[in-house]
Parts: C-alpha cells; sequence; structure tokens
C-alpha cells in the first residue's frame, strides 16, 4: 500500500458501532466519498478510524440519567452540551496521579494506529484526517511520540513513531482554544523526519473550517502554527440550512467539497509516493508497537 489514512473523530455522542471491514460509523460515509472519488487509486489506500469516545462516553450519559429526575429546562441543550463540553472538559492533563483521562484517549488513539499498523508496512506515509476535538488530541498525541523521538535518525518503527506523518487535515478544529495557558505556543513538528525528499516537499498540514461553525478556527494566526500550517481554507458545509449556522460543525463529514478536497490531496500525496522499492517495503507485515507515551501537552 502507497498510504495509510487515519481518521479521528471529534466531540459528541460517538456510537461504537463498525461496519465489516471494522471501521467505526463516524468515518464510513466519508471513506466511502474518498473511495468514490480516487476510483482506482483508492485501492492504494488503507483506511482506520480511531475511536475514543467511550473512555467519556459512559460517564456523560450516566450524569444525564440521573439528571432526569431534576427540574432542569432546556433538556435537550444540556445534553448537547454536556456531551459536547463534557468532552473538551474531560480529556485534559493534570498532575494528579489517579487522572487517567488523557492516557486512555491516547490509548484508544494508539489501537487504532497499531490497527492501521498491521495492514502496512513501517515505512508507509501517514495522512490522519481529524475533526474537532481530534485535532487537539492527535495534535497531542504526536507531541508525546515525538518527545520520545529525541535524535533526527528515524526509530526502529518510524510509522508508530509518528514519523511518517506526510498529511494533517484537521477540520473544526478548536486547537486555538487550548493554547492560552502557553506563552510562547509551540506546535508540533511536522512534516515526520522519515519521509523521503519527494514526500517531504508534499506534505501538508491542512485546516478546513466553515466560517459559522462556532468550534472550528483557523491556525495559522496561532503563534508558532504559520510555520507547519500549509492552509487555512474557509468552506461552507453542509446543506443550506445548515451551512451558515454553528450546525455546520457536524456538516464536513459528508459534504461533497470537503470530500473532493481531501481526495484530491490524497492524490497527489499518492503520485508523490516513491516508486517498486517504497511498495515492496511498505508490504512488510505489521509488529505489535512497544512505544510508551509520556505525558505532556501541545
Amino acid at each position: 500500500m502507497k498510504l495509510a489514512v487515519a481518521i479521528i473523530h471529534g466531540i459528541g455522542n460517538q456510537q461504537d458501532a463498525k461496519d465489516a471491514e471494522g471501521q467505526h460509523a463516524f468515518a464510513q460515509g466519508l471513506i466511502r466519498g474518498l473511495r468514490k472519488r480516487l476510483d482506482v487509486e483508492a485501492a492504494d489506500i488503507v483506511f482506520q478510524s480511531l475511536y475514543w469516545a467511550n473512555v467519556l462516553d459512559k460517564r456523560e450519559l450516566a450524569y444525564l440519567e440521573k439528571l432526569e429526575q431534576e427540574p432542569v429546562r432546556w433538556r435537550w441543550m444540556r445534553r448537547m452540551v454536556t456531551l459536547f463540553l463534557g468532552d473538551a472538559s474531560g480529556y485534559r492533563k493534570v498532575s494528579q496521579a489517579y487522572d487517567t483521562t488523557y492516557e486512555q484517549v491516547h490509548q484508544s488513539v494508539r489501537n487504532g494506529l497499531n490497527a492501521l499498523r498491521a495492514k502496512v508496512g513501517p515505512n508507509t506515509p501517514l495522512v490522519v484526517l481529524a475533526h474537532s476535538l481530534g485535532g487537539h488530541i492527535i495534535s497531542n498525541y504526536i507531541w508525546d511520540q515525538q518527545k520520545l523521538n529525541t535524535t533526527p535518525s528515524c526509530p526502529r518503527d518510524p510509522f508508530l513513531a509518528m514519523e511518517t506523518l506526510a498529511c494533517l487535515v484537521t477540520f473544526g478544529c478548536n486547537i486555538p482554544l487550548f493554547t492560552f495557558a502557553y506563552d510562547p505556543v509551540q506546535p508540533i513538528r511536522f512534516p515526520g523526519h522519515c519521509l523521503d525528499e519527494r514526500l517531504a516537499r508534499s506534505a501538508r498540514w491542512l485546516n478546513v473550517y466553515a466560517p459559522a461553525d462556532l468550534l472550528g478556527y483557523p491556525l495559522r494566526p496561532v503563534q508558532g502554527y504559520a510555520g507547519v500550517v500549509h492552509e487555512d481554507r474557509p468552506m461552507a458545509v453542509g446543506p443550506w440550512f445548515r451551512r451558515h449556522t454553528p450546525l455546520s460543525h457536524l456538516e464536513y463529514w459528508n459534504d461533497a467539497r470537503f470530500q473532493d478536497y481531501l481526495a484530491r490531496h490524497l492524490r497527489e500525496l499518492l503520485r508523490a509516493c516513491t516508486g517498486p522499492s517504497a511498495e515492496a517495503e511498505s508490504a512488510q507485515p505489521g509488529l505489535p508497537s512497544t512505544l510508551g507515551v509520556q505525558s505532556s501537552t501541545a
């Protein structure tokens, strides 16, 4: 395979339901849309959904169930606030040893990446598509992995070390909201330093945000991010009755223009991939991860 594509979801109540291929429900429509647009070239891409919602959903839903006995109003809005903001507030790094939510979320991400790695070789270029809070989570995950990679030489398994990262697409991303506690702000190193020269030149961090999406923001205005983010692309997404409202935050997944945008960049990366030697190397069987994660924030 020439490319591996990992897709991570954001805030909200995500169902732990998979199709026959093992892809979670939140990613299925996007994967179908990309395969349709890429046509025969889709055969050179392996997709994998990264699911972490189960870490927090049970706690949030348990609280909402108890709330049924209380005289609160606007229940539907309280449910939305709890499921959306509960994810953002629950995923954090604090100093207490008993707080393991950060590590549990990252373990879920690692499980998905291990499943993807089992299908590709250690040098396969990696693309990550990250929605909403998923952009912040994958940024922290990459940051922690990069702390383990203390030298510019490639680690034993560069794929699992996130050093074959060739494209990061954040959409509906709220990373800026998590940077205000830091001065200076330091983004992750991008791209991975185990890409060949041709792929490194084609590597892109692309950020897409709907102008009406109150949870989606440009990244390049954040201190330090203009050096790693190639483009902030405003793009209205969803049907006409949602694309100009905050509900557009949930509309990226099945939007035709957004899928066209992704497919175009995936096709460019496929064409930048090296020839038969790289394909042979990428065909090696998967290996279990021995990498750990050190706690940090990005």
